[in-house]
């Protein structure tokens, strides 16, 4: 049977990169911080920093209250850009990725719904205040593309426990494979990371197994070929239609389905959930996804399709005694329809028979 890998943040930080929000965000203030020594401002899409007089050193900050005492005793002016920004640093410590786009999300339709509450469909105030959440957004990911482009550089190593559960995968399809003939199972790889992590373990054939790495949200060092997709994409959400029908693009700028658009990889997907004929039927392994709503209309496709008939999570193990899998299957639970739910219940694999993605944290 074909199975499919999603490859989400929790795989990055089982290696030991540090590409938590909160780590991405304290990068990023500090980055301020150490150019206000040196110029009379900082000044960018999302906060301006002014400095009164001399300034004297500053320290490096490794919590976001540390930057608002440096900001406080070094008697800088801050100013941030916009609401939505400073509701991310302010958060930062209990956020995670996909509470971003959501965040960003609740942003552009409480937009809308002003909008809609004086039924019309365009005002010069809401339009200038859509613009202003798009360019947050797309300067927070552009300092995103810089700070993983750091960490991209650094040699990474294999964790001995992920690379057993692959190497059980892979064994199980070739000896399936020996029986089946002309019939070749496949392994994909659905990164849903900007970094190349996962082809520490894929970066050679395996004899008699198919398998490719899908890069579904773009890749860091080929922007230019695969551009980061960063957004939001829960089309069945009751207000995106709504949104849609207002005719203004600027509302859609940042909805994923049309960063598919621009390469091949939601094509690729599809084609393999989607195949047929002999033995197309697939396995789903999570690991590290935190299978949040951003993702809602992909993993829909997915977790709902005939041909899936599996799904494996690989939890986070919090301490001794607690894990995330209770939590994961909430998650999940949000990605399949009403009329699905019979077929979660089948189809995702029991705790007992699932493992942490590793043991230690």
């Amino acid at each position: 049977m074909n199975k499919l890998f999603l490859i989400g943040n929790g795989f990055d930080l089982a290696h030991g990169l540090k590409t938590r929000y909160t780590d991405f965000i304290i990068w990023y203030l500090n980055k301020t911080l150490i150019q206000i020594m040196t110029t009379p401002e900082y000044n960018d899409e999302l906060i301006r920093i002014q400095r009164r007089g001399v300034t004297g050193p500053i320290n490096n900050i490794t919590t976001i209250q540390g930057f608002k005492n440096e900001i406080i005793r070094n008697a800088l002016i801050l100013e941030y850009k916009h609401p939505f920004i400073k509701k991310l640093i302010d958060s930062a410590h209990g956020y995670n990725w996909v509470d971003i786009e959501s965040e960003y999300y609740t942003q552009l339709t409480d937009l809308y719904i002003r909008l809609e509450n004086k039924n019309i469909t365009k005002h010069p105030i809401i339009d200038k205040e859509l613009k202003s959440l798009n360019l947050v957004l797309e300067h927070i990911k552009k300092e995103l593309i810089e700070y993983l482009s750091e960490i991209e550089k650094n040699p990474k190593q294999k964790n001995e426990e992920i690379h057993q559960y692959f190497n059980k995968e892979i064994i199980q399809l070739m000896e399936e494979n020996k029986h089946t003939g002309m019939y070749k199972g496949k392994i994909l790889l659905l990164n849903f990371n900007y970094t190349s992590t996962i082809e520490t373990y894929f970066n050679t054939q395996f004899p008699g197994v198919q398998h490719e790495v899908n890069y579904i949200h773009g890749k860091l060092m080929n922007v230019e070929k695969n551009p980061i997709i960063f957004g939001y994409g829960d089309e069945i959400d009751s207000y995106y239609e709504k949104i849609e029908r207002l005719n203004q693009n600027e509302f859609l700028k940042h909805i994923k389905s049309f960063g598919y658009l621009k390469v091949g990889n939601y094509r690729n997907l599809s084609s393999f959930i989607n195949r047929t004929g002999l033995n197309p039927e697939y396995e789903v392994f999570i690991m590290g996804h935190s299978c949040g709503l951003s993702d809602r209309i992909l993993l829909n496709s997915i977790f709902e399709n005939p041909n899936c008939k599996s799904i494996k999570i690989f939890y986070y193990q919090k301490d001794d005694k607690s894990n995330d899998f209770f939590e994961k299957t909430q998650e999940i639970s949000r990605h399949f329809s009403s009329k699905g739910k019979e077929k979660m219940r089948i189809v995702i694999v029991p705790e007992e028979q699932c493992q942490p993605l590793t043991k230690h944290k």
